[in-house]
């Protein structure tokens, strides 16, 4: 073989694959969805040069990401127990959640489907999701004033007005916080799938929530706007057969 054809042949081999990948990449789009607005832009951390945001400071520190496909909900518990310790004090002696130590301390049977001790592949539901906040909060010594379920039962503006009024009032201070059960496709524009996170932020001017979401293999935190927030939520479990929506959660201060 001539040197040309040989380095021809070598090329090819290299750049073909590349090119490929290059077009395959650009075909695939932007990384957020058009209803997305990531945390990483300017526009993106704007809120927070002029806003307290006590709910995002009490999570942030604790950002964690999911282990597997099906911990969503398994992180997001961890987030919102290590923010709501945080605020209480620990000793030196007291070691922070982590996902396989919630795992073994809350015995829900969610999360512990078929193999004992292990996440079995399968998410939890909305109604799961607020027992097993409320034993995840009491395993590490914390009594949850109130814990309310909400099901968004579709987009309604008393259903917006609703969750308006609840992601306002969150907003006030540490205290409280609002775990999200949602299709994830509705917010990134990506897979159609149920997904948990927690929220991080409420921007009420804009009308837009900051979801934690611990899906950080391929996620930073991104805002949403109050609508599409709701119209994640309002969409059908199949594994409950009933919509998403939210868990409120108050701790006594």
């Amino acid at each position: 073989m001539r040197l040309i054809d040989a380095r021809r042949a070598y090329l090819t081999g290299i750049l073909l694959p590349s090119l490929l990948w290059i077009s395959i990449a650009n075909a695939a789009g932007p990384k957020y969805g058009p209803e997305a607005l990531p945390l990483t832009t300017p526009a993106g951390n704007a809120y927070f040069h002029s806003h307290a945001a006590p709910d995002f400071w009490a999570l942030m520190p604790f950002y964690a990401a999911q282990t597997d496909d099906s911990a969503c909900s398994v992180a997001t518990v961890q987030m919102l127990v290590n923010a709501v310790r945080g605020d209480h004090g620990l000793s030196k002696d007291d070691e922070l959640a982590t996902q396989p130590t919630l795992v073994e301390k809350v015995k829900n049977k969610a999360w512990h489907r078929g193999i004992p001790g292990a996440l079995a592949g399968k998410g939890v539901t909305l109604d799961e999701l607020g027992d097993i906040a409320r034993a995840a909060l009491e395993a590490y010594g914390i009594q949850a004033a109130s814990i309310e379920v909400v099901h968004a039962d579709g987009t309604s503006s008393d259903m917006l007005n609703k969750l308006h009024e609840a992601l306002v009032e969150n907003e006030k201070s540490a205290h409280d916080f609002i775990l999200i059960n949602f299709n994830q496709g509705v917010y990134t524009g990506d897979a159609q799938i149920g997904h948990i996170a927690p929220i991080g932020a409420y921007d009420e001017k804009n009308r837009r929530a900051l979801v934690l979401d611990p899906d950080r293999r391929w996620y930073a935190p991104y805002w949403v706007s109050e609508k599409t927030l709701l119209a994640g939520m309002a969409t059908r479990d199949q594994q409950s057969s009933k919509n998403r929506g939210w868990v409120y959660i108050r701790v006594k201060p």
